[in-house]
């Protein structure tokens, strides 16, 4: 028979697994915060690497935030509608959204390329209004506004717990952005690309020009063909191993000539989180230390809880 015990025991058995779990991620992202040394973008090594720079604008220059109309280079946003179910009101996301446009990070040596795609981002310009509209009016909200307009989402704002009290206000709009000439500690996947690095050898690329070629045989035939028999001997095979020898170093010239591209983004290894905050390094890590020790906190209550519904 199911009993009211056994049902909150499955509950916090599920609560305190989630916990562990959650404990253990927020102390592997600390541990590395600290233990990752900082990395110059110059120089930095192929692989996951910490790199501490400020933000510039992407090639097309800086976004448009779709909520407060403000220039970033990153936004996550969400407008939610209040409804009414009985006696509770609860918030429902109607709509919400994420760039995917890639930024800059310069940190005085070299100018790195980041996908923010899959990345945790961590940052104190987090923003949150109400109003009457899906659509808020941006004409009113200034920049000096944005900033005051509300506090952090995760702090106390006495004009928000007014305006949810006395029901004026449908809508919540929320959004999260990163500026330019912010300084941004960035964890992920480093690569760099170009200025001859991972150059295939001549062999290879003339061995690719001669597929090329292939494929419009009868054009290689009317370049190579030198006694017009309509077909390439052994000498004029010669001729044409020759030229696409000639093509390849020609290409691989071109190819080392090329800038180098450094490129941050989202880890292959899964267990490798993807960090991106305007947070200095010290401070996101204390964060992580206090999430973890108030996992670790929870975790022993859930215990607790469990060995007295292990002895009702």
């Amino acid at each position: 028979m199911i009993t009211q015990a056994s049902i909150g025991l499955f509950i916090t058995l599920i609560a305190a697994g989630a916990t562990l779990w959650k404990g253990f991620t927020f102390l592997k992202r600390y541990r590395l915060i600290t233990g990752t040394p900082t990395s110059r973008i110059r120089s930095a090594h192929q692989g996951y690497v910490e790199v501490i720079g400020h933000i510039i604008a992407g090639e097309y220059g800086p976004l448009i935030a779709p909520l407060s109309g403000r220039e970033c280079v990153w936004y996550r946003y969400s407008v939610s509608c209040l409804t009414s179910g009985g006696k509770t009101k609860h918030w429902n996301v109607e709509r919400s959204g994420e760039s995917d446009a890639w930024f800059q990070i310069n940190d005085a040596t070299a100018t790195a390329l980041v996908d923010p795609a899959g990345a945790t981002v961590r940052t104190e310009n987090t923003r949150v209004w109400y109003g009457d509209t899906a659509n808020p009016s941006i004409s009113h909200l200034t920049n000096q506004q944005f900033q005051h307009s509300s506090n952090k989402s995760s702090g106390f704002s006495l004009n928000t717990l007014l305006l949810k009290d006395l029901d004026t206000s449908r809508y919540r709009y929320k959004e999260t952005l990163l500026f330019t000439h912010e300084k941004v500690y960035a964890l992920g996947q480093f690569q760099s690309v170009g200025g001859g690095r991972q150059l295939p050898s001549a062999q290879q690329i003339s061995g690719d020009i001669i597929r090329e070629w292939k494929q419009s045989y009868d054009t290689l035939v009317q370049r190579f063909d030198t006694n017009n028999d309509q077909k390439l001997d052994m000498q004029e095979w010669d001729d044409v191993q020759t030229a696409a020898h000639q093509e390849a170093e020609k290409r691989r010239r071109e190819i080392s000539a090329t800038p180098t591209m450094h490129v941050l983004s989202c880890p292959t290894e899964t267990h490798h989180p993807y960090l991106i905050s305007t947070l200095d390094e010290e401070v996101l890590a204390k964060h992580y230390g206090w999430y973890a020790l108030g996992a670790l906190v929870a975790l022993i209550g859930e215990g607790y809880l469990i060995l007295h519904l292990l002895a009702a």
